[in-house]
């Protein structure tokens, strides 16, 4: 299976479109959205294009002034996916016992009066935070995190000597015993310098490629 990780769209159509056009030239078959997506129109795209979806703060806060069947379609989400070798989140791949909807993460909020960071924190602001994502990923017997939230791609790889290292090619094959935490980029808001980026993962090679798309001419 070869996918396309996008996430925070931010309602930049013509962005999504573009990403969604990239991604199948590409040979991806299945698109998974990260969260953080926006309106109608960008969440009507990524239905017709079969994605599958985790949801971001976005949806936590909005997903009451969507359209019924979007509305009904976002109250489905769940705050992670998990496949054969990773898992795919928007901030982090741990919440509160108990929360696993939409509505659970808003009413969590209300009742506690915490902040948004306590569900959604950036893992690019600690490695403490890597750390725990990394033992996550062990503890799940996945090789792989792929994450949005952050804006900005990365790939930090930590292997069995324990070293934890941030990779800079943006292609990287998956090396066996190794688990990885990956930043996909945004399609609609980088923060990295991109117009607009994502990132594909072909499992059968295994192979990360990070993808950044320039503003059309």
């Amino acid at each position: 299976m070869r996918y396309a990780l996008v996430s925070d769209v931010h309602n930049r159509r013509h962005k999504l479109v573009a990403v969604l056009r990239d991604a199948q030239q590409r040979g991806a078959e299945q698109v998974i959205s990260l969260g953080d997506v926006g309106g109608e129109e960008c969440l009507a795209l990524l239905r017709a294009a079969g994605a599958r979806a985790v949801f971001g703060n976005y949806e936590v806060s909005g997903w009451r002034h969507l359209q019924p069947d979007h509305r009904s379609w976002v109250q489905g989400w769940q705050p992670m996916l998990a496949e054969d070798s990773f898992m795919a989140v928007h901030a982090v791949p741990w919440s509160p016992e108990g929360l696993h909807t939409v509505t659970d993460f808003g009413q969590w909020l209300a009742t506690t009066g915490q902040g948004w960071r306590a569900l959604f924190p950036y893992l690019s602001e600690s490695e403490d935070l890597l750390w725990r994502a990394l033992a996550e990923l062990e503890s799940a017997d996945k090789t792989i995190l792929f994450h949005g939230h952050t804006h900005r791609q990365s790939i930090w790889c930590w292997r069995s000597q324990g070293r934890l290292s941030r990779v800079k090619a943006s292609t990287v094959p998956v090396e066996a015993g190794a688990r990885y935490c990956v930043g996909v980029g945004s399609v609609g808001l980088p923060e990295d310098g991109a117009w607009a980026a994502y990132t594909l993962y072909d499992a059968g090679a295994p192979c990360l490629e990070q993808v950044r798309l320039s503003r059309p001419s």
